[in-house]
């Protein structure tokens, strides 16, 4: 678990971040991504300390905006919001093809 200064929807990216009062906050295309909010975390670690659930490995729902095909790297873009469009944020790989344009959870798996 990490400290968020509010709560993050699941599947958002997320990178540590300078606020003394939390540990990450939602990353952009300029952070180190450090893991998505988990919507089912398999392993709960520091399960008593405050904070959200924070996928550091393996296979999480993450938020993309815009088309994406299996296989394809996604990578933080804004808000914690993912994209293919390629930059130093990588957050995993597509496992799912969706050609939505809007915002959707896509099944990944994370290379953070």
């Amino acid at each position: 678990k990490y400290t968020t200064a509010e709560e993050l929807p699941y599947g958002t990216a997320v990178a540590v971040c300078a606020h003394p009062d939390h540990e990450i906050e939602p990353a952009s295309a300029k952070d180190f991504c450090i893991g998505v909010i988990s919507t089912d975390p398999a392993i709960k670690m520091n399960s008593e300390a405050d904070g959200q659930y924070v996928g550091l490995k393996g296979r999480v729902p993450v938020r993309v905006k815009g088309p994406v095909s299996k296989g394809m790297a996604v990578y933080a873009w804004e808000d914690g919001v993912c994209t293919t469009i390629a930059s130093n944020a990588l957050v995993g790989v597509a496992l799912e093809t969706n050609n939505d344009d809007e915002e959707k959870l896509v099944e990944c798996v994370l290379k953070t």
